[in-house]
């Protein structure tokens, strides 16, 4: 089928305003008599309160006010999952920078210096830094309750078994590093009290959650709360639950005011949540034509001092613990642990990079010790639609990993790569990796996962497009419009979007794990078939003419041999007193199993990606460049190529900075690399080529057969860096980051001395 908007390289919506700088992001915004808001924040990582002393500050000159828990009129603490994490600490500090005040100040430099004021007593307690310290009987405990948040058991087939049966049984253990966000908008936003009401203007990647957290920390009911959370300078589920927002909130509140507050760089990098740092264990059971029969996994995740989503990020790990394969037979552990480190939670992957680095390691260690071609390994036990996946649902939407593996074989990277690893400097090899990854879309079984959008015909005939999930910066409005427009049969211009406003949009939930073009496209697609019905049978009443006659054509509605322009169709209804405004709803399909207690396992609709890696590696310095990247993900049918390839773009560079250099470095609880100059991320010079070879397998249940892609392009770069070290010098990395100095120490003690082409 041919269609006007779906699959074109539509221009983004939003960059003329960004590029231009007309666009506000919500630290942007100020307003006449404001207040300046500073947090002040624990400089140790693990003690008791004693006393918080505001004396000297409530004199302070130009301060508005001070507050503490105390101030705090509803609930002292929030979290998605669990409301753990206090607004402002009362009895104990449990990571260094936890809010333990705020000031309000007639301005910035005020607020600042009237923090330095503050004086809290505490009690210093020993700081638990080590999560497989943390998890033994007589560790300190970081909460009352003890250190193990969460501990999930598994079973599916006979493992005992099968590792009796296997020919060849592979075992090793993995660490991954802590990654932090690193979003170009630091977390920051305004708060409005008046008249008994709040409007909160911060940066949110689900505002109507937002609202939720800040009616139980406010003891205000919803309708006198307004978040808007649009546009966002990045977030990559660091902004998913609440930032600064409870802050600013009590502040405000207190303050009767507004209120302002940016966090520094610095404070960002010790406060904000981050991708969990994981221990891995994984014993793989396989037979010598490469059949895999068994897996043994182990996951214990630092989430931090608080619980954030540290449960259901280490239940996604669980359930891709066995990667883009069929393995019949498994025994998995997941272990989410209380430390005094800076707080873990939602990153892009939601734990699914970790275990698929762990994964796509083993594979490549089978793949060397059978003899065997690791894409034919990989082809052999890729995962289908019609499989069962590990934890025993039926896979009944469609599943691309096989397509996007053999993809692999017309890639220039991959079918000529002895060329590509061909280099002249005898002290530079150069290596080919691939890896595959899926990555579970919409929040899984069990958690309610609806998507709303509104449809707003305007006087002048145009449409208000309403969707309360914000864009982060992926496009998601652009695909929102194109996906409209083709449904309505308009022109993409004939659009206004109205985004993350809890006063205005309506609830279209998160803009997280991959469910945006999926779940709110479908919502559109309802909204929009909703408005047409109405449409016709306001204009077969109005023309007295049977609805089967009339017909929705490019700019309005055809009755018989008359057209009727969107513009009048508003007049219609105006004249008619009948408003054409119409809501489509879509709920996630869920999978065909539960698994007992585990919220939001399994899921049914899942992404796939397959990557190409071309990596260069110093042998004297331990050095590695990644030259070039192939991506081929597996997106139902492309909304917009251009947004796609900005995503794959985006998510190879994230993960390739996974892989190679990111490393969130803590001492005593303490981030010591809370700035760009010691926190290292790729810039535009260390990213390579990459080329994007889109495999389009249908997926009909979405809209124009589409699905998310959002966290899925990150996954499987950051093992096919690793891979590709190991192809080219022999070292296999079982610690993330591979910087220089785990290259060379992996070389020393195992480096099988790869060549190079001279």
């Amino acid at each position: 089928m041919t269609y006007k908007w779906i699959g074109k390289k539509v221009n983004r919506i939003d960059a003329p305003g960004k590029v231009s700088g007309e666009a506000k992001y919500m630290t942007d915004i100020s307003f006449p008599d404001m207040y300046w808001g500073k947090i002040v924040r624990a400089e140790v990582a693990h003690a008791r309160i004693i006393e918080i002393d505001v004396s000297a500050v409530e004199a302070y000159p130009g301060v508005r006010c001070v507050v503490t828990a105390k101030d705090v009129p509803g609930v002292n603490g929030y979290g998605m999952a669990i409301y753990d994490q206090p607004v402002f600490a009362q009895e104990k500090i449990r990571f260094y920078g936890e809010p333990i005040a705020g000031i309000v100040a007639e301005t910035k430099a005020i607020a600042e210096e009237a923090a330095k004021q503050i004086r809290v007593t505490y009690e210093e307690l020993p700081v638990v830094h080590d999560m497989l310290q943390a998890m033994k009987d007589d560790a300190v405990p970081v909460h009352e309750e003890g250190n193990v948040l969460f501990h999930r058991h598994f079973v599916n087939g006979d493992v005992a078994a099968s590792f009796e049966e296997a020919d060849l049984i592979v075992e090793e253990e993995y660490q991954t590093s802590t990654q932090t966000p690193s979003y170009l908008e630091l977390e920051g936003g305004v708060g409005i009290y008046e008249n008994g009401q709040l409007t909160m203007y911060c940066a949110s990647q689900h505002p109507d959650m937002d609202r939720k957290q800040l009616c139980d920390i406010l003891a205000l009911p919803k309708e006198k709360i307004r978040v808007v959370g649009y546009p966002v300078g990045g977030a990559f589920g660091g902004k998913v639950d609440l930032t600064v927002q409870a802050q600013i909130g009590v502040m405000a509140y207190k303050a009767r005011g507004k209120v302002k507050v940016i966090n520094s760089r610095e404070e960002s990098f010790s406060s904000c949540w981050k991708r969990h740092a994981m221990h891995i264990r994984m014993k793989t059971a396989v037979r010598k034509d490469g059949t895999l029969l068994a897996n043994q996994v182990t996951f214990i995740a630092d989430t931090g001092a608080y619980a954030g989503l540290g449960e259901p990020v280490v239940n996604l790990s669980l359930e891709h613990a066995c990667g883009a394969y069929r393995v019949p037979n498994v025994i998995l552990d997941a272990y989410a642990i209380y430390t005094n480190n800076s707080i873990s939670s939602a990153m892009r992957g939601f734990g699914v990079p970790q275990a698929n680095f762990a994964m796509e390691s083993q594979m490549e260690l089978i793949a060397r010790k059978l003899d065997m071609d690791p894409l034919d390994l990989r082809l052999l036990n890729g995962i289908k639609t019609g499989d069962k996946a590990i934890l025993g649902h039926t896979l009944r939407l469609a599943m691309g990993t096989i397509d996007t593996l053999e993809k692999i074989t017309e890639v220039p990277l991959w079918a000529d790569k002895e060329q590509f690893k061909c280099t002249d400097n005898k002290w530079k090899r150069r290596g080919v990796g691939i890896a595959t990854s899926i990555q579970g879309a919409g929040l899984g079984r069990g958690l309610k996962d609806d998507a709303q959008a509104d449809i707003r015909l305007l006087e002048d005939g145009r449409f208000n497009l309403c969707v309360g999930t914000p864009d982060l910066g992926q496009g998601n409005l652009t695909a929102f419009v194109q996906i409209a427009a083709e449904q309505l049969g308009c022109d993409v211009a004939c659009l206004n979007v109205l985004c993350a406003d809890t006063q205005c949009t309506p609830d279209s939930g998160a803009t997280v794990a991959s469910r945006t073009v999926y779940g709110v496209g479908n919502a559109i697609v309802s909204a929009v078939d909703t408005f047409k019905g109405r449409a016709i049978e306001l204009a077969a009443e109005v023309c007295q003419t049977d609805s089967d006659r009339i017909h929705i054509g490019p700019a309005g509605l055809i009755v018989g041999d008359k057209s009727y322009s969107y513009c009048e169709i508003a007049d219609m209804a105006t004249k008619q007193g009948i408003s054409l405004d119409s809501r489509g709803t879509f709920s996630f399909p869920e999978a065909d199993i539960e698994i007992e207690g585990a919220i939001g396992l399994p899921h049914l609709l899942y992404s796939a990606v397959s990557h190409v890696a071309l990596v260069e590696v110093d042998v004297l310095t331990g050095e590695v460049d990644v030259l070039e990247v192939a991506c081929i993900p597996d997106t139902g049918r492309v909304i917009n190529l251009q947004g796609l390839e900005a995503q794959v773009e985006g998510g190879t560079v994230m993960g390739m900075g996974y892989a190679t250099m990111e490393n969130t470095i803590l001492k005593d609880g303490k981030v010591i690399t809370d700035n760009f100059n010691t926190y290292l991320i790729p810039t535009a010079l260390d990213c390579p080529k990459i080329d994007t070879y889109p495999v389009e397998v249908l997926e009909k249940s979405g809209p124009f057969e589409a699905k998310g892609i959002g966290e899925c392009v990150g996954n499987s770069i950051t093992s096919a860096v690793i891979n590709g070290i190991y192809d080219a010098v022999g070292a296999r990395i079982t610690s993330l980051p591979a910087d220089m100095e785990r290259v060379l120490e992996a070389m020393e003690k195992d480096s099988e001395g790869g060549e190079s082409c001279e």
